[in-house]
């Protein structure tokens, strides 16, 4: 029998104390984020893992019970931005894994704790890792604290990543749509650019292609100088931040030209039909703060790019590659394995999964058995 044990994890305020970029009172003056811990009932082991992503909840995320099926405990834990996307500080998100690395070692008695970010939290994981190791981020890219070379980051003992992105920057940069031409009119569109016209069939031409490549990185380059001319602007009047909305991010060719980067995937994207995703409220980076856009979506001054962080890494590092993600493509699995010292990562390929199992009751299990095996290989097991 499994039991689920909800963890209230203290942590530090670091800027949600005394500035407003949170709404709940709650979150600002008693600040503490949640774990779901997931175990077999008089279960002995201590070896645990920590699951997390920047904003998604994590509280019942679908590899809990496999995990714990398995005889391995597990937190699902929710950063102090989860449901939140628009405020996200990465650098605060790793002040709440240092919290629930102790909490899990001094309140749990967890001997040895594996990190495991999966898909956008893959580069957070990353991002702690390196950070716990070597430490070297001392503000924000908006000039905020907090200083991790000051900051008590106790180090995982191992990395598992699943399903995982470059970077959310990175992912960014290939999502979004380059033919909007006004940021403040989202019916504003260069037709030449856009992938989703009637006349425009894959596979698409190389050489439009190209093109398409660079007017995303242009328009993303556009974006990102508002934001910090903004910034500079607002505060000469004294004002910290600013909400925005940035339409249409949902068009990546290869959501519908499966020759652009093959793989197992199917046509569509991980909310499915990407055209009227590309239009709707919900998708990733569709409100954003001004300080929180350069943390986590800017190309130039994001921290969260795993592929240069997992260069420090110097623990076990096992890459779960789904080769019909539609998310994060094997394309980003192997960049990911390709910047880890050799004789530290094990990769893992599920063949044919996607990037939530959906309809595929089979493969969480199946993961996790391959996860355990790599961690009895790893003497991770105790």
């Amino acid at each position: 029998m499994l039991e689920q044990l909800l963890q209230p994890i203290p942590i530090e305020a670091g800027t949600t104390a005394s500035r407003l970029e949170l709404h709940s009172g709650i979150a600002r003056h008693y600040p503490r984020v949640y774990g779901n811990l997931v175990r077999k009932s008089g279960g002995q082991s201590h070896t645990g893992v920590i699951i997390v992503h920047p904003m998604s909840n994590f509280l019942g995320h679908h590899l809990l019970e496999p995990f714990a099926e398995a005889d391995l405990p597990i937190i699902g834990l929710n950063t102090r931005y989860a449901g939140y996307d628009a405020a996200i500080i990465l650098e605060n998100c790793l002040l709440d894994i240092a919290a629930t690395i102790r909490w899990a070692r001094d309140q749990l008695g967890w001997k040895k704790v594996v990190l495991c970010g999966f898909s956008g939290g893959g580069p957070l994981a990353s991002m702690y890792q390196s950070q716990s190791e070597k430490p070297t981020i001392q503000a924000t890219p908006a000039g905020d604290p907090p200083d991790l070379t000051q900051a008590d980051l106790p180090r995982a003992d191992a990395l598992l990543l699943i399903a995982s992105s470059r970077s959310r920057s990175h992912m960014m940069q290939s999502w979004i749509d380059p033919s909007l031409t006004d940021e403040r009119d989202p019916d504003s569109y260069d037709p030449s650019l856009d992938m989703y016209a009637e006349d425009r069939k894959p596979p698409y031409d190389r050489a439009w292609l190209g093109e398409y490549r660079k007017a995303q990185l242009a328009r993303l380059a556009r974006i990102e100088n508002w934001v910090l001319e903004e910034l500079e602007r607002l505060s000469r009047r004294g004002i910290r931040d600013r909400a925005f909305c940035m339409h249409r991010t949902v068009a990546d060719p290869r959501f519908l030209d499966l020759s652009i980067d093959p793989s197992d995937r199917e046509v569509g994207s991980i909310y499915g039909d990407p055209r009227p995703a590309n239009e709707a409220t919900g998708p990733m980076g569709r409100y954003s703060s001004l300080r929180s856009w350069l943390s986590v979506w800017s190309p130039t001054y994001s921290n969260g790019d795993a592929q240069k962080h997992l260069r420090n890494v110097s623990v076990p590092v096992a890459i779960v590659c789904l080769t019909a993600d539609q998310g994060a493509l094997p394309v980003d699995s192997e960049g990911l394995r390709d910047s880890v010292d050799p004789a530290l990562c094990t990769f893992i390929e599920i063949k044919g999964a996607n990037h939530y199992f959906l309809h595929q009751p089979d493969a969480g299990p199946k993961a996790v058995g391959q996860v355990k095996a790599w961690m009895q290989s790893r003497h991770l097991l105790i």
